[in-house]
């Protein structure tokens, strides 16, 4: 009887450690609002939460890229703690090589999570990023080209903040536009879902999709109640993972990722690691 109970154990041990590191593909069709017709059909491929360490399995790396290389999409983005906090040196992480994977798959734009910033190493984070061909967004926003070679998609990019106990407001003030970029359909690039109602104040810079990550999606998932935890905002959070859109206003939408690493829990319960894959419609 022991044997079998020790069995058991050691079967649910392998299957909680192999979930955590099997990734699932999330697809969504999304409309977005005066989208170019040029645009129309491209594929974005969302990315957040690695959490990587030296100690990272490499091979987990190339199983990321591997499956975003098999999307062939037309933009990458990723929204956060791609490193853990706490690290003395980024040069060890595979972080270099992850960032020059994902570039040399597509246009990859990056904002920083809780975890970047609280690296240790955030001027050799921010040089990686450069000199690996990635746009790191720091309350920035780019232009996405038509066939014309016209602006016609903005993306946008919040730097996560150092204390969040004060939010600014507009939470977007930050972000500075172009005149030519304010009349054109905008995502926004975020690190914390928390705040999805402040996102959309800022008329001007109102996003018609925002792609977020940081909860982990709870890190544990029960059964028709969600996430059981995520920073920010406490237990069974509102926004844990999946697809919301604003009570009062169906036009804000938010993708929140489960991410594909983990922090100081090394397991996910019930809860795979995800790439998110978005066709623009």
């Amino acid at each position: 009887m022991a044997w079998i109970l020790l069995a058991l154990v050691i079967a649910l041990v392998v299957y909680l450690y192999v979930q955590s590191y099997l990734i699932k593909i999330t697809r969504y069709d999304i409309t977005i609002p005066g989208l170019h017709p040029d645009l129309k059909g491209k594929k974005v491929v969302h990315l957040t939460d690695l959490h990587l360490r030296p100690r990272t399995n490499k091979s987990y790396i190339e199983t990321i890229i591997d499956k975003t290389q098999n999307e062939n999409p037309d933009m990458i983005l990723v929204t956060g703690d791609l490193v853990q906090a706490g690290l003395e040196t980024l040069s060890e992480t595979p972080l270099r090589r992850f960032a020059e994977l994902c570039s040399q798959t597509a246009p990859t734009y990056v904002v920083t999570g809780n975890h970047d910033i609280a690296s240790g190493s955030f001027d050799e984070f921010k040089a990686i990023m450069k000199s690996s061909n990635v746009k790191l967004l720091l309350n920035q926003a780019v232009s996405v080209k038509n066939n014309s070679d016209e602006e016609a998609l903005v993306i946008m990019g919040l730097s996560e903040r150092v204390n969040r106990s004060t939010v600014p407001q507009p939470i977007l003030k930050s972000i500075a536009l172009t005149p030519s970029m304010e009349p054109l359909p905008k995502l926004l690039l975020v690190h914390r879902p928390e705040y999805f109602k402040h996102y959309g104040y800022d008329k001007t810079k109102s996003p018609a999709l925002i792609f977020s990550g940081h909860t982990h999606a709870g890190q544990v998932i029960l059964p028709f109640l969600g996430g059981v935890y995520a920073p920010g905002q406490g237990w069974f959070p509102k926004y844990d993972f999946g697809f919301f859109s604003d009570e009062e206003d169906r036009t804000k939408r938010m993708l929140v990722s489960r991410g594909l690493g983990n922090s100081s829990f090394p397991l996910r319960i019930n809860n795979r690691p995800e790439i998110i894959v978005v066709t623009l419609t």
